[in-house]
């Protein structure tokens, strides 16, 4: 399948990118500068040289695509409106298209504060203020079902794993620079994990098979709390597990407004079993990467491959149980 990707030399991105490409894919990535994607030249993956901002720039490389990944998210002012427009944008490209399909990254900030209950696709959501706006390009994404587009949403976890290491590194980077790992508030609230290589290969099925108008948490079952995240960054970086909790004032004055948002975001329950059935779920392999060795791992930036095997949930048009999950919000049984 011809795909398109865009934010190719995004964290998230690059990894859907190469493995599409590893998958069988003619793949294209959009990137802003080509110098920095010799992975992707390397592994055979087409360079489209544009900007969000400039659908006009690219839509002439994407011409013909059969499949569209959006990864790309801007961090500038004008974040919202580029996201509607590559909706938007996408939706032109693909039009009229024989097996058109559209995937959408969002993610599971938009569950909001969760108080511990465990939740799937069907759950409202109830965004963390920093996550105000996706919903609605959730909904907007979705609908392109109705004009025959195979349109879906994905919410990935906190992303880990790779060279670059997400949110775990930055927390090894403080560590490291400062002595110990800092959070905001005690870091009691629990992050759902996904590894990356996980993560993408969940992209890779569902642009191979994934229904319209589905909607899935990509996360694994790990149930650990932010503290102990950032324990294990510390340990990786040498300070003994030492950790530093900002309070929220501090936060804010040292980390700037989302710190305040985020703080009081804890999605902590996803129920993750519906795409196991739908044969959507990457296979458990490797190493258990929920134990302390795999995060630390993580922490410098190593691979650290195959935990338990990422738990991908589907609901919308996906059969989706919502009784009896193994996880709970503070231990996995």
């Amino acid at each position: 399948m011809k795909v398109l990707v865009t934010g190719g030399t995004g964290y998230i991105g690059s990894a859907v990118s190469l493995r599409l490409k590893k998958a069988g894919h003619d793949v294209q990535a959009l990137v802003r500068n080509k110098d920095k994607a010799a992975a992707l030249t390397a592994a055979g993956v087409k360079l489209v040289q544009g900007d969000l901002a400039n659908p006009a720039g690219y839509a002439a490389a994407a011409y013909g695509v059969q499949a569209i990944v959006h990864c790309a998210s801007d961090p500038g002012p004008q974040r919202v409106e580029l996201d509607r427009k590559s909706i938007q944008n996408a939706r032109e490209l693909l039009h009229g298209r024989v097996g058109a399909t559209f995937i959408y990254t969002s993610g599971i900030w938009v569950l909001g504060d969760t108080a511990g209950a465990v939740v799937d696709e069907t759950a409202p959501t109830k965004p963390a203020q920093i996550s105000a706006w996706r919903p609605a390009h959730e909904q907007l994404t979705l609908d392109l079902s109705k004009e025959g587009i195979r349109a879906v949403v994905v919410r990935p976890g906190i992303v880990y794993g790779g060279a670059r290491g997400g949110i775990p590194a930055m927390m090894f980077g403080t560590a490291a620079k400062q002595g110990a790992a800092q959070i905001v508030g005690e870091g009691a609230n629990h992050w759902p994990l996904v590894h990356v290589d996980d993560l993408s290969e969940l992209y890779v099925r569902l642009v191979e098979r994934a229904p319209a108008g589905s909607i899935f948490h990509g996360t694994d079952a790990s149930t650990r709390t932010v503290r102990e995240i950032a324990e294990a960054a510390s340990r990786a970086a040498g300070k003994d597990g030492k950790v530093n909790p900002l309070p929220l004032d501090k936060a804010r004055s040292a980390l700037g407004g989302p710190c305040r948002r985020r703080a009081r975001s804890r999605p902590e329950g996803l129920q993750r079993e519906g795409a196991h059935r739908a044969g959507l779920a990457a296979s458990p392999r490797g190493l258990r990467r929920g134990s302390s060795a795999a995060l630390r791992a993580v922490a410098v930036g190593a691979v650290a491959r195959r935990g338990q095997g990422a738990c991908f949930s589907a609901g919308g048009a996906m059969e989706s149980s919502r009784a009896r999950s193994p996880c709970s919000a503070t231990r996995c049984e």
